[in-house]
């Protein structure tokens, strides 16, 4: 089940921003870099919380 938080996570966010950037009218180059940057941000985020759990579990 954990190795599934992410894509999923990432699925979202990115569907959101996307809505958000299309009410806001980015389009283009500029939504394609803000939707990747929203994935890159989001697998950072879980990535550094699965670990500190991890972290918390051994000691």
């Amino acid at each position: 089940m954990n190795k599934l938080i992410l894509p999923v996570a990432i699925f979202f966010s990115v569907i959101i921003a996307g809505k958000i950037s299309e009410h806001f009218g980015v389009q283009g180059s500029w939504k394609v870099g803000l939707l990747c940057l929203v994935a890159a941000a989001v697998q950072i985020a879980i990535s550094r919380y699965q670990r500190a759990q991890k972290q918390k579990a051994q000691g």
